[in-house]
């Protein structure tokens, strides 16, 4: 299995999650996938990630045949879209799922539902444990349970992209939740969607303006 450092995580997970949730603004530009990566909602842990790390990584992933850069006819600018979906075959809800574990890390189930349903369907629970199940007994497994066997409530899921040496472990949750948020609502969910719908068309306005985005701690123009 092919692993993802964090920025690596990032990027794809915000390209899926923006082929899914906000299409008529995908594929994406460098500068609303920075944006995208560096959102603050759906995100943890939060990021400040510039332009050129978000374009390495673009290239480091396109010569894995991860990500594709799209040159549109007339465009200005070269855009971005993912092709890890494509690759392994996933159908919309696994490809939620793995764009939410990629942008907030091992989840429990609850949490997983309630966050990848805003993506693709994934009514309840049974649906969203057989697209765990499908993830995790593949020849290759995407996803694992992190939890202990034996627990039945709030069991953890993880990714499995990470590097060895960042792969959560058993142990860590073996006590406590992943985070110690409360679980999220759908109100929650569709907030954080009307929040990233928003912050896809101010890039996309930035961009049709020719307005660059500032990089942290640069002084004010204007």
């Amino acid at each position: 299995m092919e692993t993802l450092n964090a920025i690596e995580r990032r990027v794809i997970g915000t390209l899926i999650e923006k082929s899914l949730t906000t299409p008529q603004h995908y594929p994406l530009s460098l500068n609303a996938l920075t944006n995208g990566c560096n959102q603050k909602s759906a995100r943890d842990p939060e990021t400040s990630y510039t332009d050129q790390e978000v374009l390495d990584t673009c290239n480091a992933l396109k010569r894995r045949s991860m990500v594709t850069e799209f040159f549109g006819a007339g465009a200005r600018v070269s855009k971005w879209e993912e092709a890890l979906v494509a690759l392994l075959d996933l159908t919309p809800p696994q490809a939620a799922v793995i764009s939410e574990l990629l942008l907030r890390g091992p989840q429990t189930e609850g949490e997983l539902r309630q966050r990848a349903s805003r993506m693709a369907a994934i009514n309840d629970l049974p649906a969203l444990h057989q697209v765990l199940q499908s993830l995790s007994e593949r020849e290759k497994p995407l996803a694992r349970r992190v939890s202990d066997p034996n627990r039945a409530r709030g069991v953890i899921w993880a990714h499995c992209f990470y590097p060895p040496a960042e792969a959560p472990q058993a142990e860590a949750f073996a006590s406590t939740r992943v985070s110690p948020t409360t679980p999220p609502t759908s109100q929650t969910s569709a907030l954080e969607e009307r929040i990233a719908a928003l912050e896809a068309r101010v890039a996309s306005l930035e961009e049709s303006l020719g307005i660059k985005k500032q990089e942290p701690g640069a002084p004010a123009t204007g």
